[in-house]
């Protein structure tokens, strides 16, 4: 694997101190000003003011933060906790935005803040805790309870789940990357990173491995490192089509069209029957200024899924753009049809 520093990665460093307002992840009191990097510093201060519930002080904190560092979603979650708190909908909703667009795992992040705890045991999972205090040691029911436990956002129990998994199966390779998955909801980057490695150094063959931790490593802007492991990921299985599309998105964030559209166009000869993919090939093509090429994309998704309201929009635009107003006409009347209905 590429070395790197990620002592000084706070796009790494940060969501893993656990410093964001009110989690529990992290229960005790800090001090401010300990910290060694004025970002952890002000974040140190954030979370102190909010702990002192000197909210005012602490959207100071997070404000000033963020015209420091606008590129961190960390800061932009911490604003949108405290704006939540404060019943400032507006302005939470506009922080959340931005932490999802520059990070989607603040998406899940906050998700699970504002449902943890308030979600009503299933039938199915007490019946499973039922199960699991007449059978202990039982591998699978740990297993099968930490994935309810993921759905009911209860977290921390499910990475507990887990751990118990992983002492009756050391060698479990599924074991170490499932739970590394939850972590990354908890934006606890660090933990996944350990569980990402672990499962990669027990079982090097584990393309699901690598390509985990290529994503963790994107979300951090370790570029490098994660085009790397998507290269390990492909070698060990040149079919995995999460790989082809993990990459081709972050190909396309990085405005590097001709690869995107390699990546695309791969994933259309693996699962040709995927409306979506077409989708994402045709966006490419219209930034590349290929049309037409376009058009039939949008043709090929449309024969695929004739149901879905918003291809008929998106190929009306582009067939205003080629200068078929009647084409695009027909196809806005349709869009309109299907959203009706």
């Amino acid at each position: 694997m590429i070395l790197m520093d990620l002592d000084q990665n706070l796009f790494y460093i940060l969501p893993s101190s656990a410093y964001f307002p009110g989690s529990s992840l992290r229960e005790s009191v800090i001090g401010a000003g300990k910290s060694h990097h004025d970002a952890e510093r002000l974040a140190a201060e954030g979370l102190f003011a909010w702990q002192h519930q000197k909210y005012d002080v602490a959207m100071e904190v997070y404000s000033h933060a963020i015209s420091l560092y606008g590129d961190l979603p960390f800061f932009y979650a911490c604003r949108s906790l405290v704006n939540t708190a404060l019943g400032d909908d507006e302005g939470a909703f506009y922080d959340y935005q931005v932490a999802k667009r520059l990070d989607f795992n603040y998406h899940n992040y906050l998700e699970w803040r504002e449902n943890e705890g308030e979600m009503v045991d299933g039938e199915e999972l007490l019946e499973l805790d039922k199960k699991i205090e007449k059978k202990a040691g039982q591998l699978q029911l740990h297993i099968n309870r930490a994935l309810l436990l993921v759905q009911h956002f209860n977290y921390k129990n499910a990475v507990l789940d887990y751990t118990v998994a992983i002492s009756l199966e050391p060698s479990n390779v599924d074991l170490y990357i499932a739970r590394g998955a939850v972590y990354l909801r908890m934006l606890r980057y660090d933990l996944a990173l350990q569980d990402f490695n672990k499962a990669i150094a027990i079982g090097g063959t584990s393309a699901t491995a690598y390509l985990y931790r290529g994503k963790l490593f994107v979300w951090i802007r370790e570029y490098n490192a994660a085009l790397a492991d998507f290269e390990c990921s492909l070698s060990i299985d040149p079919l995995h089509v999460a790989v082809y599309e993990e990459r081709a998105q972050f190909y396309e964030s990085q405005d590097n069209l001709e690869a995107a559209l390699a990546d695309y166009t791969k994933l259309i000869d693996l699962v040709p029957d995927d409306f979506y993919i077409y989708t994402m090939r045709a966006d490419i093509l219209e930034r590349n200024h290929n049309l037409n090429a376009a058009l039939e994309d949008y043709d090929k998704a449309i024969a695929i899924n004739p149901h879905y309201s918003d291809l008929y929009q998106y190929r009306g635009v582009l067939k205003e753009r080629i200068g078929d107003n009647e084409g695009a006409r027909l196809d806005f009347e349709k869009f309109e049809e299907l959203e009706g209905e």
